[in-house]
């Protein structure tokens, strides 16, 4: 009996040091589109002006100085963007997601959104449709950032619950993640509309993770499971280690509502480009300073705080996941993904988040 109980207290303590291992994603809100498309227009403008050339992204096809445009990409050439953030070891793309069906005949995401109607939302689906004709969509999975104020229809969140049962869908404690982004989280009727979806295309049940910083119902119909973040921006700073702070501030935040959390890591914020050629949606951006792209030495340095926080936080982080912003939100200076120049892709800040991605690995996962 005595080594009975021996064996069993030896198998938990394996168990509790088999935490679950670090899980990186990464925001993905992609309109790299041609400039006869509703956003491709404004992406291509905003990123035009030669001063933002080392936020275009290496696949645009720069016409001259101030002059950019993009091509419809097709599977092998997003692939290869794949493959750089699978290098970097990053696990998955946390898609901002919309239906791929047009004409919906539904209203307006919001007032001011009136110049974007529903016959263009479908757009901001093409670069997952690429990634899920990718044979490397095992390899870099994919999970939702879904928009609670956007008017999704039923078959757009069946289309949702069908893909969470996918093996290329990420988890989260076994469950498919999912991330709720604007409005109240709790009373956008989004987690029961996401549930019946699920229900009725026998989808296992969500594990909702609200991009904000409240304390939310854990229990009932509009129940979440932990908190996050899509940015914790800063406005009105003028580096990166001021960010930083802003970053570690608001992950604690979050703690201390009691929630559960996955810590959010910032590459910046700096909305220029959209300032300089304003967009349609949104609130638009004060005309303040903003942080200075990160340096290959802040990064790591952003990396190893965040690291820190982790280590004194884990019982706040049990799914082991940490998000980041962003891969591809060039228009708002938070970037992975490779850059252009006139000589090929620019991957030095892509190789800096590998350096981090290892230190997290190396510092934070329990099985070695």
């Amino acid at each position: 009996m005595k080594h009975i109980v021996i064996s069993l207290f030896a198998a938990f303590f394996t168990l509790g040091l088999s935490a679950q291992n670090t899980v990186i994603g990464v925001v993905n809100w992609d309109c790299s589109l041609p400039s006869n498309t509703y956003f491709g227009y404004y992406q291509t403008r905003s990123l035009s002006p030669a001063k933002y050339r080392y936020l275009t992204p290496y696949y645009a096809d720069v016409i001259n100085r101030n002059k950019i445009d993009y091509h419809w990409r097709d599977v092998d050439e997003y692939s290869i963007e794949m493959q750089y953030a699978i290098d970097a070891g990053i696990d998955y793309f946390a898609y901002c997601w919309y239906g791929e069906i047009p004409n919906k005949r539904l209203p307006a995401l919001v007032d001011d959104f009136k110049k974007c109607n529903d016959n263009c939302m479908h757009e901001l689906a093409y670069a997952r449709s690429l990634h899920v004709q990718s044979p490397l969509r095992d390899k870099l999975k994919l999970c939702a950032i879904v928009v609670v104020i956007h008017p999704y229809n039923e078959e757009e969140l069946d289309n949702l619950a069908r893909t969470m049962k996918e093996d290329y869908y990420q988890k989260a404690c076994g469950r498919p993640l999912v991330y709720l982004f604007g409005g109240r989280g709790d009373k956008a009727n989004m987690t029961p509309r996401l549930r019946a979806a699920c229900q009725r295309m026998g989808a296992d049940e969500p594990y909702f993770v609200v991009m904000g910083n409240r304390k939310l119902d854990t229990e009932g119909e509009f129940a979440v499971q932990a908190l996050s973040e899509y940015n914790d921006k800063a406005e009105n700073v003028k580096t990166y280690a001021a960010q930083k702070e802003r970053m570690i501030e608001m992950n604690s935040i979050r703690v201390a509502t009691g929630m559960n959390v996955i810590p959010l890591f910032t590459t910046g914020f700096d909305p220029s480009p959209r300032i300089d050629n304003r967009v349609p949606w949104g609130e638009g951006y004060p005309e303040v300073n903003y942080a200075l792209p990160a340096t290959r030495e802040e990064l790591i340095d952003g990396g190893k705080a965040l690291c820190d926080w982790i280590q004194e936080n884990r019982s706040s982080c049990p799914t082991g996941h940490i998000l980041t912003f962003a891969w591809n939100e060039f228009e708002e200076g938070g970037w992975l993904c490779p850059t252009w120049t006139s000589i090929g892709p620019d991957t030095s800040r892509i190789k800096t988040f590998r350096t981090i991605t290892e230190y997290w690995r190396k510092n934070l996962d329990k099985r070695k």
